[in-house]
């Protein structure tokens, strides 16, 4: 339920971000969920193949860690956002010929 709730918290933010920015969003989004989801799957993976706990046993212990190093990768990809060039609205497009 807090995953959910954090994740998006952070879509939100990326959002804002973006939209200040001129940026397309579903970039940094999908870029988030990925990371997310990938830092608390290979967290929870090493732990368990690291410490020798029974799954029942260990998950409480294996996930908290997971979560966390998910948040802080959520923060990492906020602020990659924030240190991307604003985009202008107004591109000229260089490939139409005049005729």
């Amino acid at each position: 339920m807090l995953e959910i709730l954090a994740i998006g918290y952070f879509t939100k933010k990326i959002r804002a971000i973006a939209e200040e920015k001129n940026i397309k969003p579903s970039k940094w989004i999908w870029r988030l969920i990925l990371t997310w989801f990938g830092v608390e799957i290979v967290t929870i993976i090493l732990i368990f193949a690291l410490t020798d706990t029974d799954i029942d046993d260990g998950i409480f212990i294996a996930v908290l860690p997971a979560l966390l190093l998910a948040a802080l990768s959520a923060l990492f990809t906020v602020e990659q956002l924030k240190k991307q060039p604003d985009q202008t609205s107004d591109k000229v497009n260089t490939h139409v010929i005049e005729g």
